[in-house]
C-alpha cells in the first residue's frame, strides 16, 4: 500500500516563508540553494526571464528596488486605501495601485500584479524547493494566517495556493500552530492556559490556548496586523533619517531608493543588535545634497533605539493584556508564555513581556520555523486541534 502523500505545512511570512513536511515522525523543511528553510518573501521581476524568489530576488532590493517586491503578506486582500497598504506604499520604493475595494496590485516592469499573484511566486518556490528535495510531487497543504484574518484573507490564501498548484486542505492561525509545533499537546505540556506572542515581520497575534487532553482548545485570541518587525525597520529608519537631517539637512526620506536601502540597512543592523550591545551602520551615498554625498558610517547601540521602538513595544503589550482579558483571566492564571517570530529575537521585546507577564517565559530557539512546523505536524495528526 503506497505511504499517503505528505502535507506541505506552509508559513508565508512577511519577512521570510517557510514549508515544512513531517516524514518518518521528524520535520524536514523545504531548503533554498543556500541550504536555509527561512526563505525571504522577496519577488523580483527582472528585464528577461523567470521570475525570481527569495535570497536571488533579495540581493536585488539594493539595485533595483522599483521591481524587488518585499513586505506583499501585509495586503493581501487589502484594498489601497487600507491603513497596511498606505504603509507599504509609503515605505517602498516599487508602487502600488488599487481601485475601490479590489485588492491592491503591485506596479513592476513585467505589468501590473495582484497582491495574491505576488504572493502565489513565494508558495510556487516553496513547493518547488520541496518537490527538489523530496523528489516527489506535492500538491496538498495547510497554510496559516494571522488570528485576526478575516474570511478575505482566508478565501485569499485558498486562491494563492490554487495558483501556486496546491490544494489547501486547511487554513490555521499561526499562534496556535505555534503551539503545536512547541508540543502544547504533548504528555509533558502544561494543563494550564499558555499565552502564544507571535511577533512575526508583519504582524502580531496573541492568543490563550490550553491543552485539552492530548488536543489543544483556543480561549481568545487578539493581535495587531499593522505591527511587526517591519515597523521596527521603519522607526530604526526614520531615526537615521533625522539623523542625516542633523548633520546635513537633507531629507531622505524624500528619495525613495535611497530611503529604501536605509530601511535595508536597519533590518541587518536589527538582526546584529539581537545578538550584540552595538553594531556598525553603513550606508553609501546618503549624507548632503544629491550629486556631492558621503557615506553614513557610524556605529549604533542597543539603547539608542528603546525611545523609537517603545511605542510598538507598548502596543504589542496593551494588545497582550487584552488578550488576557478577554479570555477571563489575569497574568497569574498563565502556565507560560510561548515567544514565536522573528521579531522576538529583539531583546527590548523579550525584557517587556518579562516584565509585565510575571511568568516564565519558554523561549523558542528557532522562533521563524515554528509556525510552519506546527501546521505540517497538524497534516500529520489533524486531531491535535480541537474545532
Amino acid at each position: 500500500m503506497a505511504a499517503a502523500e505528505p502535507i506541505l505545512g506552509i508559513d508565508l511570512g512577511t519577512t521570510f516563508s517557510t514549508a515544512c513536511v513531517v516524514m518518518d515522525g521528524r520535520f524536514h523543511y523545504a531548503l533554498d540553494n543556500r541550504g536555509d528553510s527561512c526563505i525571504p518573501s522577496v519577488v523580483h521581476f527582472p528585464k528577461a526571464g523567470a521570475v525570481l524568489v527569495g535570497h536571488e530576488a533579495e540581493k536585488l532590493r539594493t539595485t533595483d528596488p522599483v521591481n524587488t517586491i518585499a513586505g506583499i503578506k501585509r495586503v493581501i486582500a487589502r484594498p489601497i486605501d487600507s491603513p497596511a497598504a498606505r504603509v507599504l506604499d509609503s515605505a517602498s520604493a516599487f508602487k502600488l495601485k488599487g481601485v475601490g475595494s479590489s485588492e491592491v496590485k503591485v506596479i513592476t516592469r513585467g505589468g501590473e500584479f495582484s497582491a495574491s499573484q505576488v504572493a502565489s511566486f513565494i508558495v510556487r518556490h516553496l513547493k518547488e524547493r520541496a518537490e527538489h528535495r523530496f523528489g516527489r510531487s506535492m500538491t496538498k497543504c495547510f497554510m496559516t494566517v494571522p488570528v485576526a484574518a478575516g474570511q478575505e484573507v482566508r478565501d485569499a490564501m485558498v486562491r494563492i495556493g490554487r495558483m501556486a498548484g496546491l490544494e489547501v486542505l486547511r487554513i490555521l492561525s499561526e499562534p496556535v500552530a505555534g503551539a503545536l509545533a512547541r508540543g502544547l499537546a504533548g504528555a509533558a505540556a502544561t494543563d494550564k492556559p499558555s499565552l502564544v506572542f507571535d511577533f512575526g515581520g508583519g504582524t502580531l497575534d496573541t492568543t490563550i490556548v490550553q491543552r485539552q487532553g492530548g488536543r489543544i482548545s483556543v480561549h481568545a485570541v487578539g493581535g495587531d496586523d499593522c505591527l511587526g518587525g517591519n515597523d521596527f525597520d521603519l522607526a530604526f529608519a526614520r531615526f537615521v533619517a533625522n539623523h542625516i537631517w542633523g548633520l546635513a539637512g537633507n531629507d531622505v526620506t524624500k528619495d525613495a531608493l535611497l530611503f529604501d536601502r536605509i530601511q535595508r540597512q536597519c533590518e541587518l543592523v536589527k538582526r546584529a543588535l539581537s545578538l550584540k550591545p552595538e553594531s556598525r551602520f553603513f550606508v553609501p551615498d546618503a549624507v548632503g545634497a544629491a550629486g556631492q554625498r558621503r557615506p553614513l558610517e557610524t556605529t549604533v547601540k542597543r539603547e539608542q533605539l528603546y525611545l523609537p521602538w517603545k511605542e510598538l513595544v507598548d502596543r504589542s503589550l496593551a494588545v497582550t493584556a487584552q488578550t488576557v482579558v478577554d479570555a477571563g483571566l489575569k497574568p497569574k492564571d498563565l502556565g507560560n508564555v510561548m515567544l514565536i517570530g522573528g521579531t522576538t529575537f529583539v531583546p527590548q521585546v523579550r525584557e517587556a513581556v518579562a516584565r509585565t507577564l510575571p511568568v516564565t517565559i519558554d523561549l523558542e530557539n528557532d522562533p521563524q520555523t515554528a509556525v510552519a512546523r506546527g501546521a505540517a505536524l497538524l497534516g500529520a495528526m489533524p486531531h491535535l486541534l480541537l474545532d
